[in-house]
């Protein structure tokens, strides 16, 4: 009986623990350093100083987070749209 009892005292533990760990919140960071090599886009940097130490050394540059958006922006990164010819 106390094997139960106590069986059942850790799985209400474990779902109390559980249920209120949640998913850390998500942050926009303000700057991103892109890979010379890969191009690949880490955006974690808050002040462009941050990013450029980070890149000091190893290449590559540093840009705003185009994630962030903003109306002045908004088509920085459209493709760029071919006319066909009509036969």
């Amino acid at each position: 009986m106390s094997k139960l009892l106590i069986l059942g005292v850790a799985a209400v533990t474990c779902i109390a623990f559980f249920g209120a760990a949640g998913p850390a919140a998500a942050k926009n960071y303000e700057y991103c350093r892109r890979e010379a090599s890969s191009y690949m886009l880490s955006c974690g940097f808050d002040t462009l100083a941050q990013c450029q130490d980070m890149s000091s050394g190893r290449g590559g540059d540093c840009l705003r987070n185009p994630s962030l958006g903003g109306v002045a922006n908004a088509y920085a990164y459209a493709p760029i749209a071919r006319q066909h010819r009509q036969k």
